[in-house]
């Protein structure tokens, strides 16, 4: 029997298990990260490098090892000092190369992937104490659940893609078929969101393709995903915690704590200069309906504006993190309580999800899973610190 049998291998589940192995002292044999992927945080690196990412929104002493100027030493050491990007009132951040790099390196130094078991998890029973953890490839009994698992799966997608007949020239940018270093499209692409995500491949896509920012509100410019304050235990203790655990009151105060669909100052600058080049135009609009064309696509907007396009990339959400069906399953089979826009009702001093009956059960949470409890920033690599100081604890 496993101490811990980890659900996810991204960000949050491999810094947990690094937290697990070199500061709670349990070996490799007590742990499993399960994982489908061939490599941990192989989806982080596909989606980030998929959007044209080159640089983290998060300082550099945001990443997966448990010291937090580990990157800064990592950089120093091998000389790379100029891939900690300057930024105006905040700390440097690491390129998106480096921070992966310092990432294999810490999972190397770790051994961490002496834990990783390429599986799906399925399901989750309980069976003679323990909690029996299922995949693909067999069961894991384990005292303790780490539940870290990404977004929902789904890509929302606005309601006029419905409609439209497969082959049909409209793709999402996480799907596995877009890549936005590759640009064989005859005619304009639109992409349409307003957040970081769009702003990155839009300007990835400018110079080698002609380009138009499609976004249904003005375009805002914020460095952090929420006022830094919400990185601090004291402050995320003093602001949701008083509220009721899954109320639709923490619910709220959260999301209006987040600036969901902003730009970081660094990306929008790079937009205005692509803009300025005449590579990228931004509009602001909502497409009401499609129809394909010989052409492409025609594209006609509420405002009664009408275009024809060689494609339309959706830069839009990921289905919310409640929507991802082993949520559900594993709240069914070992009946645990959901709150808000079903979240999982969390202990807020050591993440476990409770049961209905309002004990803890041994699954605990990290990720945008835990934000009524860790609070807006729960999804980012800061969530992920704060998140293992309370399983730890």
């Amino acid at each position: 029997m496993y101490d811990y049998v980890i659900i996810g291998g991204g960000i949050h589940g491999t810094y947990v298990a690094n937290c697990l192995l070199s500061d709670a002292g349990y070996s490799h044999s007590d742990i499993r990260i399960v994982e489908p992927r061939a490599e941990l945080l192989d989806s982080f690196a596909s989606k980030a490098r998929r959007c044209g990412m080159e640089s983290l929104r998060s300082p550099f002493v945001h990443h997966i090892d448990t010291e937090p100027f580990s990157l800064r030493s990592f950089v120093e050491g091998a000389e790379r000092d100029g891939e900690l990007v300057p930024t105006t009132s905040h700390p440097n951040r690491p390129t998106l190369d480096v921070f992966l790099d310092h990432a294999r390196d810490t999972i190397e130094r770790g051994h961490i992937e002496r834990c990783h078991v390429r599986a799906r998890a399925n399901g989750i029973t309980e069976r003679h104490g323990a909690l029996e953890v299922e995949t693909g490839e067999g069961e894991f009994a384990t005292r303790n659940v780490v539940l870290a698992i990404g977004p929902g799966g789904g890509r929302t997608r606005p309601e006029w893609t419905e409609s439209l007949p497969d082959g049909a020239p409209v793709v999402h940018v996480w799907d596995d078929a877009f890549d936005s270093a590759e640009t064989a499209v005859d005619g304009r692409t639109v992409v349409v969101g307003g957040g970081i995500t769009a702003a990155q491949v839009c300007c990835r896509l400018a110079g080698s393709a002609d380009v138009m920012l499609l976004s249904r509100h003005p375009l805002e410019n914020t460095l952090t995903e929420a006022d830094p304050r919400w990185m601090n235990w004291d402050h995320i203790e003093k602001e949701i915690h008083p509220l009721p655990a899954g109320s639709q009151a923490r619910y709220n105060r959260i999301r209006a704590a987040r600036n969901d669909a902003t730009i970081p100052p660094y990306v929008g600058e790079r937009l205005v200069a692509g803009r300025e080049r005449g590579e990228i135009d931004v509009l602001i609009g909502e497409i009401a309906c499609t129809s394909p064309t010989d052409d492409g696509l025609l594209v006609r907007l509420r405002d009664g504006t009408a275009m024809t396009v060689g494609q339309v990339v959706l830069a839009t959400r990921f289905d919310p993190a409640p929507e991802h069906p082993l949520v559900s399953a594993v709240a069914q089979s070992l009946s645990l309580e959901r709150g808000t826009n079903r979240f999982p009702v969390l202990d807020d001093h050591t993440l476990a999800w409770r049961r209905r009956d309002s004990t803890n059960s041994n699954v605990y949470i990290s990720g945008a899973l835990a934000e009524p409890t860790v609070g807006p920033f729960a999804r980012n690599i800061i969530g992920a610190r704060r998140a293992a100081e309370r399983l730890l604890a």
